[in-house]
């Protein structure tokens, strides 16, 4: 536990302050090995020790240029090393670099510094004869020094392997996120977590819930002398402001179909005043609609049509599934906008039920609905004190 809380507080760090701790440790290290080594020719003067700082320093830039700092402290001991100062064993101040070059993925000149510094002395005894002391004691050096660096580089490789399996987990959460996004685009977040919990056929009834349709009064006629690009962008913005209107009002957006607009109030999350929620909706969206130009420049019109009652609704579809309602509710809203007028809100009279305590209305009188026969419908004006 409580190695796991210090992983954690060391993963908060900055980088810089992480690198310029490294550098102190390195840098007393190798103060230390110069100090402590045995006597080669002479004392270490000032130069050794600033060639050992310089080593120390140059962790500083490990992160931004590794393959950069491994070669130029390589290229310091190589130059230490020409002196008779006291042994400093290559491995110390190598380590650091040889771990962040090779974890960088430049795992080929880690491997050449490290061969040449651990490896050469074991050629070197190979091909000299030395006095069997001297040799004992070269031979243990250079074992240990192949050692040190060997386990650094197993320290490179699972640092990198660490990195891409954190990199390849983010690009997974990223998708994960990106895919949830676009499921919740589809359906609604109740009906999509039922989804992701594995329910494989999902069909509910609702007992009484209210239906909207929105129809943009003969923009296909006006749309054909335009490009395609203005048509798109015209039922983009507009239906992106609906979308806004539905979300501000607690609806669920079912489809656009065309140039039509559905939306329901009392579901997949049954509420009370769903009515009065839609009635809400289709006058905002009357007023939105009236702000908004065709292709041509023209100011658009809507009709919309409303009804309330039971419905069933459903996931439908396994590769482009969506989320749909059935039901002679949904029939008789479509009626009520397809047999509508310009710039009305026609409600059917269980709709008017409903709201005609809250709303201004203005009866049609019986209307021929196709596949209904005669019904008595409402225009929905406005709210109280409000003009049409």
């Amino acid at each position: 536990m409580a190695l796991t809380s210090w992983r954690s507080r060391l993963r908060r760090l900055p980088a810089p302050v992480v690198d310029a701790g490294l550098a102190v440790a390195l840098a007393i290290a190798v103060t230390v090995a110069i100090s402590v080594s045995p006597s080669q020719g002479k004392d270490p003067d000032a130069l050794a020790y600033g060639l050992g700082l310089l080593i120390a320093a140059l962790s500083l830039a490990r992160r931004r240029w590794p393959l950069a700092v491994l070669l130029a402290s390589a290229a310091t001991l190589q130059y230490y090393n020409l002196f008779d100062y006291p042994g400093l064993f290559s491995a110390v101040p190598l380590s650091v670099a040889l771990a962040t070059v090779w974890a960088a993925g430049r795992r080929g000149w880690a491997l050449a510094i490290a061969i040449w510094f651990g490896a050469t002395p074991l050629i070197f005894l190979a091909v000299t004869d030395l006095p069997s002391d001297f040799a004992g004691r070269l031979l243990s050096g250079a074992v240990s020094d192949l050692a040190l660096l060997a386990a650094v580089l197993l320290l490179g490789e699972a640092v990198r392997g660490r990195r891409a399996l954190d990199a390849e987990h983010r690009l997974l959460l990223a998708e994960r996120e990106r895919s949830e996004r676009l499921l919740l685009n589809v359906l609604p977040a109740p009906i999509a977590a039922r989804l992701k919990q594995g329910e494989e056929v999902i069909a509910d009834g609702f007992p009484e819930v209210t239906v909207l349709f929105a129809d943009l009064v003969d923009f296909t006629r006006r749309s054909q002398e335009t490009t395609p690009e203005r048509v798109v962008r015209v039922l983009d913005d507009l239906f992106s402001a609906l979308d806004q209107l539905a979300e501000r009002h607690g609806l669920e957006k079912i489809k656009t179909v065309g140039d039509a607009y559905m939306a329901v109030g009392g579901l997949p999350e049954p509420r009370p005043d769903h009515a009065q929620a839609v009635a809400e909706m289709a006058l905002d969206v009357r007023e939105e609609v009236a702000r908004h130009l065709d292709p041509g420049g023209e100011p658009l019109a809507v009709r919309i049509g409303i009804d309330t009652g039971p419905v069933v609704a459903g996931v439908i579809g396994r590769r482009k599934f969506s989320y749909d309602l059935w039901g002679d509710t949904v029939n008789t809203a479509s009626r009520m906008e397809s047999q509508g007028v310009a710039g009305c809100i026609q409600v059917t009279d269980r709709t008017y039920r409903r709201l005609r305590d809250r709303y201004r209305f203005e009866r049609r009188g019986p209307v021929q609905v196709k596949g209904k026969g005669e019904l008595v419908t409402w225009f929905l004006v406005g709210r109280p004190g409000q003009p049409r």
